[in-house]
C-alpha cells in the first residue's frame, strides 16, 4: 500500500475537506481526489463519505488514517533529524520530568542541557506511572521524577540525587495560618483538602491526617493549577516541600509544623534510566550531566528545617 496515499487520507480527515487537504498538500483537488479513489480501490470499500459539513472516514478510512497519522509524524521527525544533523548535533534523548520538577527547576534543568551542545533534549511532562511506562518502552531515555513509587520497576536503574521529603502546605487564605497556638491533627480534619499528584502520598496517608475530612478534588500533572490554589484559596495539600518551595509561588509560612504529626514521607527525586542502556557511551555522558547538575543543585538549595 502506498505510504503517501495513507499520509494524504490523515490530512483530508484532519481538515474535513479535499479542498483544503489539497492546499495543505500542496497538489491539485483533482490530483488527491484520484488518489483517495486508488486508495478505495486497494481496499475494496470508501474511505470517505460526504456530508453536508464536509467529509468523514467511514470505520475502514479511520482506521487507515490513524496509520496515515503516523507516517506522517515519522516523517515530520525525519525532518528535523536531517535539520540536527546538519546542525552538528550527534543525538537525540527524550527525558521525562515530573511537573513539579519542571515548574520550579525549569530554568536550572535547560541552561545544564545547553552545556553540551552535541545533543538535542526532548523534555516530556508527565505523570511518574506514565513515565515509567514510556520508559520501559524505550520511548525515553531517561526520568527526572520521584524516587519512590509503587509501580513496577523491573529492568530499571534508579539513582537518587535530590533530596525532599513531602510537607502539609495551606492556601493563603487558610485561618491555619493566622492561628496563634500550635496547629494540630485535629484542625487539619477540619480543612479543606485537594491531592497533587497519584504519588503525592497524601491517599496513602489519608487515614493519619484527616480522618473525617477526606479530598473531593486530585490534581494529576497539572502543577499549574495546584500553585493558583495555594495562591487564592484556604484548602490544604501534602507536596514534596523542598521543590514546592524552591519554585518560589509559595511562602515558608504556608508550610505547616503540626505538632503532634510524625515525620511526612520522603520525597526524594532520582534519575532513572534502563539497565540495558547503562553502558551506552552516549548515554553515560548524559547520564553524568544530569547526575551532576541534580547533585549540585541539591547541595546548593535550602533545606527548608526539613530533617533530609
Amino acid at each position: 500500500m502506498n505510504p503517501n496515499a495513507l499520509k494524504q487520507l490523515a490530512v483530508i480527515i484532519r481538515q474535513g475537506s479535499i479542498s483544503s487537504a489539497a492546499e495543505q498538500l500542496f497538489v491539485t483537488q483533482p490530483t488527491l481526489t484520484r488518489a483517495i479513489k486508488q486508495l478505495e480501490q486497494k481496499v475494496g470499500a470508501p474511505v470517505l463519505t460526504r456530508t453536508r459539513y464536509g467529509v468523514v472516514a467511514t470505520e475502514i478510512g479511520e482506521r487507515l488514517g490513524k496509520i496515515g497519522e503516523k507516517i506522517l509524524l515519522d516523517a515530520e521527525q525525519g525532518e528535523e533529524v536531517i535539520r540536527q544533523w546538519h546542525s552538528g548535533f550527534h543525538n537525540e534523548f527524550s527525558i521525562g520530568i515530573d511537573p513539579l520538577w519542571e515548574y520550579a527547576a525549569a530554568q536550572q534543568t535547560t541552561h545544564a542541557f545547553l552545556q553540551d551542545p552535541r545533543y538535542v533534549f526532548h523534555l516530556r511532562t508527565g505523570s511518574a506511572a506514565a513515565q515509567i511506562e514510556l520508559l520501559q518502552q524505550g520511548e525515553l531515555d531517561f526520568i527526572i521524577g520521584p524516587a519512590h513509587l509503587t509501580v513496577a520497576q523491573k529492568g530499571l536503574h534508579r539513582e537518587v540525587l535530590f533530596r525532599d521529603r513531602a510537607a502539609i502546605f495551606a492556601g493563603a487564605k487558610s485561618a491555619l495560618l493566622k492561628q496563634k497556638r500550635a496547629i494540630t491533627t485535629n484542625d487539619l480534619s477540619k480543612s479543606k483538602w485537594f491531592i497533587a499528584g497519584a504519588n503525592a502520598g497524601f491517599m496513602n496517608h489519608q487515614h493519619n491526617v484527616a480522618p473525617n475530612n477526606a479530598a473531593k478534588i486530585s490534581f494529576t500533572g497539572s502543577i499549574h493549577s495546584v500553585m493558583s490554589l495555594l495562591s487564592s484559596s484556604d484548602m490544604l495539600v501534602q507536596l514534596p516541600a523542598r521543590l514546592a518551595l524552591m519554585s518560589g509561588a509559595l511562602q515558608s509560612e504556608q508550610m505547616l509544623n503540626i505538632e503532634d504529626m510524625p515525620d511526612q514521607p520522603r520525597r526524594d527525586i532520582a534519575l532513572w534510566s534502563r539497565n540495558e542502556e547503562i553502558e551506552r557511551p552516549d548515554a553515560q555522558r548524559i547520564r553524568q550531566l544530569i547526575c551532576d547538575f541534580l547533585r549540585d543543585l541539591d547541595q546548593n538549595t535550602s533545606e527548608y528545617g526539613l530533617e533530609l
